[in-house]
């Protein structure tokens, strides 16, 4: 489901009903809220117009700023946590270790966004099956996906 915020602001949820908005590679289908990565790495894919880009300050900078509400697989005492590495178009935007559910936020300068279609990839190199620390889910999981909030500004 994509909710439109303003000319310059989108974001994207995840429910089992409706399409995201937003292209995915590498997750399983949506469960109620939510998306599970299905490998080490994923990537979601999604669109900034062009005209939204061609806004000029003279203030500041126009920037993106991308928003994930994410989660990972994690059990205790085996696995607290797990790393992951953002990545727009290519270029390393930002890691964290993440231990529950957070809201990382993302900047980066247009010079680095594409008109059009843009492409996270969110690498997750701890990614775990539950079944091996004994709960009964044969999946590999590493992130859990919330929600994509973008915004030029």
């Amino acid at each position: 489901m994509t909710k439109t915020l303003a000319a310059n602001e989108k974001e994207y949820h995840f429910e089992t009903d409706m399409p995201p908005g937003v292209s995915l590679s590498n997750f399983y289908p949506p469960e109620t809220g939510f998306v599970w990565s299905t490998q080490k790495w994923c990537e979601v894919r999604f669109n900034i117009p062009t005209a939204t880009l061609s806004v000029t300050d003279e203030i500041h900078e126009p920037s993106l700023k991308v928003t994930l509400d994410i989660d990972v697989f994690k059990t205790q005492p085996n696995l607290v946590g797990q790393n992951v590495f953002f990545y727009l178009n290519g270029l390393r935007v930002g890691s964290r270790f993440v231990t529950s559910r957070i809201t990382v936020s993302l900047r980066v300068q247009l010079q680095y966004v594409r008109y059009g279609v843009n492409v996270i990839t969110i690498d997750t190199p701890d990614s775990a099956r539950p079944a091996v620390h004994g709960i009964e889910d044969t999946r590999l999981l590493g992130i859990q996906l919330f929600s994509v909030r973008t915004t030029v500004a």
